[in-house]
């Protein structure tokens, strides 16, 4: 089983932003697969992050500056050319993932 669907419209293909309706797919025209926004499999990365997100949560940790100390701690690599992970790369980061 495929972990991405690689029929999704790619984002800038048209005008519409994300969840438009241009990017919900028609499942008359695509294939309805288990990763259905998922239009590419995750890096290595990007895994890491969910990872550690998914730790940092389960430990009750909520507020964004915890969240950011936590994944310092972990020693989780932040996004290219970061030193650390800072509550503004995050934020970027997680925009960057919704795109």
């Amino acid at each position: 089983m495929l972990d991405h669907n690689p029929l999704l419209a790619r984002k800038g293909t048209t005008d519409e932003t994300k969840g438009g309706p241009a990017t919900i797919e028609d499942p008359a025209r695509v294939e309805n697969i288990r990763w259905q926004t998922r239009p590419a499999p995750l890096t290595a990365a990007e895994e890491a992050l969910a990872d550690a997100l998914q730790k940092i949560f389960a430990d009750e940790v909520y507020a964004l500056g915890g969240i950011v100390a936590r994944l310092n701690q972990m020693k989780i690599m932040p996004p290219a050319g970061a030193a650390s992970w800072t509550e503004s790369g995050f934020r970027a980061e997680l925009a960057r993932l919704a795109s």
